[in-house]
C-alpha cells in the first residue's frame, strides 16, 4: 500500500485506522518503509498519509511528501543487538530503554540514557551495526545489546542470550515473546485508570476493563502485574478458585468495588472455572458480573481484567458492551518457547544448549511448563557438576508433564525416515514442504513466498502412505494428531462439523503440529454426489479451519487417499491442500530397501536379487504379509526355528501371487 510521509514523533510512525485495517493491522503492527522498519498505530491522521518522526525518516531514507510503498511485516525478537555511540555506553540501561523498539542494521537512535544523566553533547545518537538474526527484530528482555569494539564485545562467548550479570525472575521469563500484548494492555489501563477520567473528557463510550484469554500459565497474571506497574496502578486480584455459591462471589466482589481506591486494576483469572458451570449458578453468575461492570464503570480510576481460558466461556458478559476488547495471550509457538528458554537460563550456568531444539521439541508446553523444567534441570545441575547441560535439559523436559491442554497431546511414533525403505524423493518433498517451515519458516520470507500449509498424498491401497507419514512426524518433532475420516462422521448435525474445529482448536494449542486425515476422500467428497448433507457440512467446516491455518501458522495438515479424483476440488487448490505427493508401487530399489531393513530372519543363502524380482507388483502392506507369512510358514515346520528358509518364502509367494 501507498502512503505519503508527513511530520510525525518518533518512534512510532502513525497512520489512518481504516489504511491500517487493509494492511491487516487494525492495532497497530509493524511495518516495512523505506530503509527501515517501525511500529505503526492508528491515529487522527488523514488520507493515506504516513506520519513518521525525523529520526525514522532519516532512517528510511525518506523526505516529507516522499510517496513510498509500505509493508506489513512480522518480527522476531532481536537475539543480540550491535551498536556504535563513540562514547563508553552502558548497554544494560540502554537495553531496557529499547525494550519494544523495532530496530534494523543502520538505524540511527536516540540514546540518552546510556550515557547516564548526562549524555555528552555529541554522542546522543547512536548507530546500530548489526541486528541477530535477520537484520532486524524487536529489543526484548531477553535481547543483549552489546557496544561493538568495547570490552561488552566479550559477552559473544555467553551462552544464554540473556544480559549477563541480571537476573531474570519467573515473571520476566513467562512475559517474553509478549511484547505487542503488553502494549495492548498497557494502553487500555492507562485509558482507563487515569485520574483525568480520558473516557469521559473525550467522549468515549463507557467501558469497566478488557477480557483477557489464554491458556492457564502463559502469563496472564504476570502480564496484568507488568501493565498495571506502566501505568502507576495497584493491581487487586479477587481469587475464585474457591468459590462454590453465588453469594461467596458477589461478597469478593462487592468488597472489591468498595475498598479499591484508583488508579487501580481489578483482576479476576481463571472465571471460567464458575461461569463455564450449569444451570443456576451459571445465570447468577452473570447476572452478578453485569452488575460488578456497572458498579467499575462509575468508579473513576478502576478498571477490570476478566481472565479466562476462553472468552466464548463468559457466555452473554463477553458481548458486553463494558468490555469492548479481548486481548489474547497465545499459547506459545516455536518462536516463543526458544525464547523462554532463553529468557528462563539466562543467569544459570550453563554448558552449549540448543534453543532451538528445546523450542521446537516441546509442544504442549506453557510458559510455566518451561520454566518448571528448567527448575527441574537447575536441581539435577546442583547434585552434579553445577552447570546445566543438553543432556540434563532434555532429561527435565521429558519429565515435565505439558499442562496447555487436558485433551491428548497427539501421537509421536517411535520411528524416523530411516524405517522408510528407499521412497527418497518422497522423503525430500515431505522434508522441504512440512519440516523446512517448521524449522527455518525464514527461508520462504526471504524469496516473498508463503510455506505451504497442506498435503495431499495420494496412491494405491498399501503404498505405505500412513507409514510415510508417521515417519514425518517423528522427524519433525511436531504434535502428531492421526484422523480416520469416516471416524468424524456423525449422523447428528452439527457433531461432526465441532469434531473438525476440536482437532483444530486441540492442533492449534500445542503447535507445530500435524493433523493427518487417513482416507481423507470419506470425510470430504466431492459435494452435490451424495444424498448424505453431513459431508457436506463437512466439507464447508474443514475448508474454514484450512483458511485460519495459512494465518496462525505451525499447524500443517496432510490428507491421504486412494483415490484423488473422490476428493471436493475445493481442497486441493492452493493455500489448501496444494502440494499432490503420489505414492506408488514400490520399485525394485524400494522393494530392496524393504528386504534390508525388515525384521524377518532370513536363512543365509537366499538371493535378494530373486526375492526383488519375485515380489514385482506387491504393495508395502503385501510385502509386510508375505513376510509374516513366510514366518507362520516355518513355525508350522518347526516351532523352534530361528530363521525363514526359501520354500517358506515360495509357499507365502503361492498365497499372494495366486490371490
Amino acid at each position: 500500500m501507498r502512503f505519503v510521509i508527513t511530520n510525525g514523533t518518533d518512534p512510532v510512525g502513525t497512520a489512518d485506522p481504516i489504511l491500517l485495517a487493509a494492511l491487516k493491522l487494525p492495532d497497530g503492527g509493524v511495518i516495512r518503509v523505506g530503509n527501515t522498519h517501525c511500529k505503526v498505530v492508528p491515529g487522527d491522521v488523514s488520507g493515506s498519509s504516513l506520519a513518521l518522526g525525523p529520526l525514522v525518516r532519516r532512517n528510511a531514507g525518506l523526505e516529507l511528501g516522499a510517496s513510498v510503498d509500505v509493508d506489513r511485516v512480522a518480527v522476531s525478537a532481536a537475539q543480540r543487538v550491535g551498536v556504535t555511540g563513540g562514547e563508553p555506553l552502558d548497554t544494560r540501561q540502554l537495553a531496557r530503554s529499547l525494550q519494544g523498539r523495532v530496530v534494523s542494521n543502520g538505524d540511527a537512535i536516540e540514546a540518552s540514557a546510556a550515557y547516564g544523566d548526562t549524555p555528552p553533547d555529541d554522542a546522543r545518537t547512536i548507530v546500530v551495526e548489526s541486528v541477530t538474526p535477520n537484520g532486524v527484530g524487536l529489543i526484548t528482555s531477553a535481547s543483549l545489546v552489546h557496544q561493538v569494539g568495547a570490552e561488552t564485545e566479550q559477552l559473544t562467548e555467553h551462552p544464554t542470550g540473556g544480559v549477563q550479570g541480571e537476573s531474570i525472575t519467573t515473571a520476566q521469563a513467562l512475559l517474553t515473546g509478549l511484547d505487542m500484548e503488553r502494549e495492548a494492555l498497557t494502553g487500555w489501563l492507562s485509558l482507563l485508570t487515569s485520574p483525568d477520567r480520558l473516557p469521559d473528557t473525550w467522549g468515549l463510550p463507557a467501558a469497566a476493563g478488557v477480557i483477557l484469554e489464554g491458556p492457564t500459565g502463559c502469563g496472564k497474571s504476570e502480564l496484568v502485574a507488568d501493565a498495571a506497574q506502566a501505568t502507576g496502578a495497584f493491581v487487586h486480584e479477587v481469587p475464585v478458585d474457591l468459590v462454590f455459591k453465588a453469594d461467596k462471589l458477589l461478597t469478593l466482589l462487592e468488597t472489591a468495588v468498595t475498598t479499591v481506591q484508583g488508579p487501580a486494576v481489578i483482576f479476576i483469572d481463571r472465571l471460567d472455572s464458575i461461569s463455564g458451570d450449569s444451570g443456576l449458578f451459571r445465570d447468577q453468575v452473570g447476572a452478578i458480573l453485569r452488575w460488578f461492570l456497572d458498579k467499575i464503570t462509575a468508579k473513576p480510576g478502576v478498571a477490570t481484567v476478566l481472565g479466562v481460558s476462553q472468552a466464548s466461556a463468559l457466555g452473554q458478559v463477553a458481548a458486553s458492551p463494558l468490555l469492548p476488547r479481548t486481548l489474547t495471550v497465545p499459547p506459545p509457538n516455536t518462536e516463543r518457547r526458544t525464547l523462554l528458554f532463553r529468557a528462563a537460563l539466562a543467569q544459570v550456568p550453563t554448558g552449549d544448549i540448543e534453543y532451538e531444539h528445546f523450542g521446537g521439541r516441546t509442544a504442549g508446553f506453557s510458559a510455566a511448563d518451561i520454566v518448571a523444567a528448567v527448575q527441574h534441570a537447575s536441581a539435577l545441575a546442583t547434585a552434579g557438576e553445577g552447570v546445566v547441560t543438553q543432556e540434563l535439559l532434555t532429561r527435565a523436559v521429558e519429565d515435565t508433564t505439558p499442562s496447555l491442554t487436558t485433551a491428548s497431546l497427539g501421537e509421536i511414533p517411535s520411528y524416523g525416515f530411516e524405517r522408510v525403505a528407499n521412497l527418497v524423493e518422497v522423503k525430500q518433498r515431505l522434508t522441504e514442504t512440512v519440516i523446512w517451515q517448521l524449522e527455518d519458516p525464514e527461508r520462504f520470507e526471504r524469496l516473498g513466498i508463503e510455506a505451504p500449509k497442506g498435503l495431499l498424498l495420494y496412491g494405491p491401497p498399501g503404498t505405505g502412505k500412513t507409514f510415510v507419514i508417521r515417519a514425518l512426524a517423528n522427524e519433525s518433532g511436531a504434535a502428531f494428531f492421526p484422523v480416520k475420516g469416516a471416524e468424524l462422521l456423525d449422523k447428528f448435525v452439527g457433531e461432526s462439523e465441532r469434531g473438525v474445529r476440536e482437532i483444530f482448536a486441540r492442533a492449534r494449542a500445542v503447535a507445530p503440529s500435524i493433523i493427518f486425515f487417513d482416507e481423507i476422500d470419506a470425510l470430504v467428497p466431492v459435494r452435490g454426489n451424495s444424498n448424505n448433507s453431513v459431508t457436506d457440512s463437512v466439507v464447508a467446516a474443514l475448508l474454514t479451519e484450512l483458511d485460519g491455518v495459512v494465518d496462525r501458522g505451525d499447524v500443517f495438515v496432510i490428507g491421504a487417499t486412494n483415490r484423488r479424483d473422490l476428493v471436493d476440488p475445493a481442497l486441493l487448490r492452493p493455500g489448501r491442500l496444494e502440494v499432490h505427493l503420489e505414492l506408488g508401487l514400490p520399485a525394485p530399489e524400494s522393494r530392496r530397501a524393504y528386504l534390508r531393513i525388515s525384521d524377518v530372519p532370513l536363512e543365509d543363502g537366499i538371493s535378494e536379487d530373486w526375492l526383488v524380482e519375485a515380489t514385482e507388483g506387491l504393495s508395502f502392506a503385501e510385502l509386510s504379509g508375505l513376510f509374516r507369512e513366510a514366518a507362520l510358514q516355518a513355525l508350522r515346520r518347526d516351532t523352534s526355528t530361528a530363521t525363514v528358509t526359501k520354500p517358506d518364502l515360495d509357499k507365502a509367494l503361492e498365497t499372494y501371487t495366486n490371490r
